[in-house]
């Protein structure tokens, strides 16, 4: 077997993904968290956004108290070369890996959606 490293001080991903690590202000994360935080919020979600790690978090709130508020974290990582929409699974569900991809980054909508059906099918 040979596994092949890169030559000492390369990245191993390409540039564009360790940008989110030095430069947290970088404009295309930027911009992808404040889009899925916009479109979350127009379906009705209260949302919080973490810059410093790349996540929003999703709330469903029951407005009539009778069950929890339901929460979902979604973080920002690079997947093959594009950035996506990663669900961060809680640990009590066993049967999903502990980050699933979700969506890319450049479709918010489609994320946002998706969110907000897990939120809601929870609630049942």
């Amino acid at each position: 077997m040979t596994i092949e490293m890169p030559p000492g001080r390369t990245p191993a991903q390409p540039r564009a993904a360790h940008r989110f690590d030095g430069h947290r202000a970088d404009a295309p994360w930027s911009l992808a968290l404040c889009a899925l935080e916009s479109s979350l919020r127009r379906s009705g979600v209260e949302t919080t956004l973490n810059g410093q790690i790349g996540a929003v978090d999703a709330v469903l709130r029951d407005t009539t108290g009778a069950t929890p508020a339901r929460t979902q974290r979604t973080v920002l990582r690079p997947h093959r070369g594009r950035l996506w929409w990663w669900l961060r699974v809680p640990s009590e569900d066993a049967r999903a890996p502990y980050l699933t991809p979700l969506a890319p980054a450049a479709e918010p909508v489609a994320a946002a959606r998706r969110i907000h059906g897990l939120l809601t099918a929870r609630r049942d």
